[in-house]
């Protein structure tokens, strides 16, 4: 992932903790990596699960054990592009949510694509909710 400064820099969090040098200092990333983790972390947020930003993060719990009907479905792109859109650094209109998998009791999985601001390739990952635990996962991302 190519490094943009107008996309960022963050604390580098891996598996839900920093990750620490050996100086002591605390590891950052920049750039699309960047922006792929806040994204993550967006989707990954349950909305109202920041108290002072109540509209931040996916409404996941509403999708838990539907079936996956076409209108729920939608419903669910719908939401997750929504969500992407609203990082200032996503191109808006560019966020399109392509649906692999949708099982009842285990597994969301969708394909994501957004065009970051500023950036000539568009960003493409594949992310997967595990419904038992409800963690967010990035299964492939480039």
């Amino acid at each position: 992932m190519t490094a943009n400064p107008h996309l960022g820099t963050d604390i580098l969090v891996v598996n839900r903790d920093f990750s620490v040098l050996p100086t002591g200092d605390v590891e950052t990333c920049s750039g699309t990596a960047c922006l792929v983790q806040d994204l993550v972390h967006r989707l990954d947020t349950p909305r109202g699960g920041l108290w002072m930003h109540p509209d931040y993060g996916l409404d996941l719990y509403r999708f838990l054990h539907l079936e996956g009907l076409a209108v729920h479905v939608l419903d669910f792109q719908h939401s997750v592009q929504a969500e992407v859109e609203k990082d200032p650094r996503v191109v808006p209109g560019s966020a399109v949510v392509e649906m692999l998998q949708w099982d009842l009791d285990e597994r969301i999985r969708f394909r994501l694509t957004c065009k970051p601001i500023g950036v000539t390739n568009p960003l493409n990952l594949v992310l997967g909710y595990d419904l038992k635990t409800v963690t967010l996962e990035v299964v492939r991302g480039s």
